[in-house]
């Protein structure tokens, strides 16, 4: 190397020092994806997740939703016209799942790696809790209007029939009140319902997964592994959160027409006010407390489903961008 080549290099390094500890928003020199980044794999595996779970669980959704209604026409026994339509009303949640799915991945990696780094010291459960608390309302945000409309249209509420398409629901529901503001109120009928049903549902299922995988993560679970543990996560949260589902499809169900006069108003208001605690008592004192758990057997098999592709999807992706961005 000559004089001058030693000089380039010696002036290239001091105006670029190299430290091995710098880390950045794209690249880590430790081995490990930065919060941003997690944010970034997250938002991708979320994607993919989504997209594959609402194409392949519908049918069974579909199901639940329909044994889940009070006084409803379905039965197990009658499978022919328990599935009969299953597909009715997937193009609303199919467009809205996948930027749902995309934000709540995005936010809860994200807010997990933060609070990781903080120096908090706090347990994992305790970081999964605060992470999916955090993800939740944004995800809902997105996912409550479609998932409205599909639950109606699912179960043939008032207004809503077989075949309708997606528009023509999103315009019953918006058109079904006197103001344009409270027909966006309608599309977010349940959204609180939402919220406090998926807090449980979520921890149960990320917990008992890290559980299940010994906290390896996505650094140490294959896809089939995280298939088989997915399913098994996601069955258990899904079964304890049943009476939770009820309500909730209950209420996005619920159609408000401000100008039916034949509904009483003290009835109207009675519906709306109760509380989810009221609810459940409600369903449980008048109709049974097996009515709580109606719908459980599609749901279980939904859920091992979904809970399979979801674990499966989003180990493989997520493994796949941290190597990505570990090279770079």
């Amino acid at each position: 190397m000559t004089p001058t080549d030693t000089n380039n290099a010696q002036f290239a390094k001091d105006k670029h020092p190299i430290n091995s500890g710098t880390q950045t928003l794209i690249s880590s020199n430790e081995g490990k994806p930065t919060a941003f980044q997690e944010s970034i794999s997250g938002f991708v595996s979320g994607s993919a997740v989504s997209t594959v779970k609402t194409l392949v669980k519908f049918p069974l959704d579909t199901a639940t939703v329909r044994l889940q209604m009070p006084n409803t026409q379905f039965t197990i026994q009658n499978l022919p016209a328990l599935f009969a339509g299953s597909f009715d009303g997937i193009t609303a949640p199919l467009v809205s799942n996948i930027p749902g799915g995309a934000i709540f991945f995005a936010v809860k990696d994200a807010t997990k790696s933060l609070l990781k780094e903080s120096g908090l010291g706090l347990p994992k459960w305790a970081l999964t809790s605060l992470a999916v608390g955090a993800a939740l309302p944004p995800y809902w945000l997105i996912r409550n209007p479609s998932e409205v409309v599909k639950t109606r249209l699912q179960v043939g509420a008032e207004g809503y029939y077989e075949g309708m398409s997606t528009i023509d629901a999103f315009q019953q529901a918006l058109n079904s009140r006197n103001s344009t503001m409270a027909g966006v109120s309608e599309l977010y009928q349940g959204f609180n319902e939402n919220v406090l049903y998926g807090f449980p549902a979520d921890i149960i299922k990320f917990v008992a997964y890290d559980y299940l995988t010994g906290g390896k993560g996505k650094n140490g679970v294959s896809p089939v592994d995280g298939a088989v543990y997915g399913a098994l996560a996601t069955a258990m949260a899904q079964l304890v959160t049943t009476p939770l589902d009820v309500v909730r499809n209950r209420i996005m169900a619920e159609v408000s027409n401000d100008g039916d006069d034949s509904k009483s108003e003290a009835d109207a208001s009675n519906s709306t006010k109760l509380s989810y605690v009221d609810r459940l008592s409600k369903i449980a004192k008048e109709e049974g407390v097996q009515e709580l758990f109606a719908g459980s057997s599609p749901r279980i098999a939904k859920a091992m489903l979904s809970g399979a592709i979801q674990f499966a999807t989003y180990e493989e992706t997520k493994q796949k961008m941290s190597e990505f961005f570990i090279k770079r």
